[in-house]
């Protein structure tokens, strides 16, 4: 069993699903270009949230010279996962608030594990900048009964 916060959810698991470097594609010179991506899946077996945040590290327009992608899994608790839950159309609804604040915390384990995993190296000079999530996540997201998910 989880140890819930006040909020009545726990950060019970992060994970690399990426992490990649390429020597070729890498350049001292030029403008860096960033891309990020923000996803989201729902365990619902288990009350588990999952935000996955990757990050790509452009200076030639075809490849990046550094990726990094890794997940937040956020369990509800019960009481939590029925206030979501509880719609006429068996929808699941995170509150804007809720998922930027989810997204805050995997962005902020993703500034880690990139730092960790490349300390020592040329591309250890590369940090993940601030993010206002409130601008990129400005809707709730709703998870439909066919698994899909909305941004209302």
């Amino acid at each position: 069993m989880a140890d819930y916060n006040s909020l009545g959810f726990a950060f019970v698991g992060l994970k690399t699903t990426q992490f990649a470097t390429n020597d070729k594609a890498y350049r001292t010179t030029g403008e860096l270009d960033l891309r990020t991506n923000i996803g989201f899946a729902l365990d619902e077996a288990n009350r588990i949230l999952i935000v996955e945040v990757q990050f790509d590290f452009f200076k030639k327009k075809d490849a990046p010279f550094l990726k990094i992608a890794l997940q937040g899994h956020f369990e509800i608790d019960a009481k939590g996962w029925k206030q979501l839950s509880d719609n006429n159309d068996n929808s699941i609804i995170f509150p804007q608030k809720l998922i930027t604040h989810f997204v805050v915390l995997t962005i902020g384990a993703a500034r880690g594990a990139l730092h960790a995993k490349t300390e020592g190296s040329i591309y250890n000079t590369y940090i993940l900048p601030t993010v206002n999530v409130a601008e990129v996540i400005n809707k709730d997201v709703i998870f439909t009964s066919q698994g899909l998910v909305n941004e209302e």
